[in-house]
């Protein structure tokens, strides 16, 4: 991010730097664009990839496929989302880990309802599997390992949902 210029966006794009800035202000204004259009077909591919009558683990599980195919097709924008995210741009990304955060509370919270998971606090359990997924993209991504993603679920599958489940109180 910090390296790239207007001149090589316009470039890039195969047009006039002057035209790129009649679009733009900025690349911070082009950046701040893509951000929230990858974030906002993201959430839509999530909720596509379940619908509300699902049980709630596998609304969560079909959340993280969907979320996982849209960054293995954006590989480069999923590593300067987390290496080089101006920040200026925290808030939205913030905003943006909050509201997964409460998505996923949701669910869990559901799923206790349920009886299909033990009892635990949605939030924390929320914030690690949340945190898990980031993580676990992030440093496939970073080994050039895209063909990991597909073993995302999985590994949050043993990890984190079959103690919980194990734990159920039926």
């Amino acid at each position: 991010y910090q390296q790239t210029s207007m001149k090589d966006l316009a470039e890039k794009a195969d047009m006039s730097v002057g035209k790129l800035y009649s679009c733009f202000p900025g690349k911070e204004n082009i950046y701040r664009h893509l951000l929230e259009k990858y974030l906002a077909e993201m959430h839509r591919r999530g909720d596509e990839a379940c619908e509300p009558s699902d049980p709630p683990l596998e609304q969560l599980r079909g959340r993280l496929i969907a979320v996982i195919e849209h960054f293995k097709g954006h590989i480069d924008f999923l590593m300067i989302y987390h290496n080089e995210s101006p920040l200026m741009f925290e808030g939205i990304l913030r905003r943006e880990i909050e509201r997964n955060r409460e998505i996923a509370a949701d669910l869990f919270a559901r799923a206790m309802e349920r009886g299909d998971i033990g009892r635990e606090d949605p939030f924390v359990l929320s914030a690690i599997f949340i945190g898990s997924i980031h993580e676990l993209l992030h440093a496939f991504a970073e080994l050039g390992d895209i063909a990991a993603f597909d073993g995302v679920p999985g590994i949050i599958d043993r990890v984190l949902i079959a103690p919980l489940m194990a734990r159920a109180t039926r």
